[in-house]
C-alpha cells in the first residue's frame, strides 16, 4: 500500500485515512514518511489560515471526501483539506521535532481564528 501521494495532499490524507479505517496496518517507515510529507505542507502557499496546503495545480475548488461528500468552494476546500491533513497527522502519532513543531505551528495559526467572535460577512466556524 502506497501512503504518499507526492503529487496530492488530498490523496494521501484519503490513503491514510482508508488504511487507518480498514485497519491496515502502518509501519512506522509509512508513518514517518507520510507524517513529514503532511507536515512539510504547513503554512505553505494555498494553506488556509495556517493549516496544510495543497499541492500546486492539486484540484482544491470541488473536493471529494473520504467519506464520499463534495465541497464546492476553494474556502471551504481547502479548510476541511488542512482540516484533514491535521487529523490525519495527529492520528500518525509520528514523534518527530519537524512533525510536532508543524501541527504546533497549525495550532497557532488556526485557533485564534476559532475564537474570534462570529462575523457573518468574513464567515463562520
Amino acid at each position: 500500500m502506497t501512503i504518499v501521494d507526492t503529487s496530492s495532499l488530498g490523496h494521501t490524507v484519503d490513503a491514510i485515512s482508508e488504511a487507518l479505517f480498514f485497519e491496515h496496518k502502518l509501519t512506522q517507515p509509512e508513518r514517518q514518511s507520510a507524517a513529514r510529507f503532511i507536515a512539510g505542507r504547513q503554512g505553505q502557499p494555498g494553506a488556509y489560515h495556517g493549516l496544510f496546503a495543497p499541492l500546486p495545480g492539486e484540484p482544491c475548488k470541488s473536493l471529494k471526501l473520504f467519506t464520499g461528500e463534495t465541497i464546492g468552494s476553494w474556502a471551504g476546500s481547502a479548510h476541511i483539506l488542512g482540516q484533514e491533513a491535521y487529523r490525519a497527522l495527529l492520528l500518525l502519532n509520528v514523534e518527530a521535532r519537524d512533525v510536532q513543531a508543524a501541527t504546533e505551528r497549525a495550532a497557532s495559526a488556526m485557533g485564534p481564528r476559532l475564537a474570534e467572535p462570529q462575523n457573518a460577512s468574513r464567515g463562520m466556524y
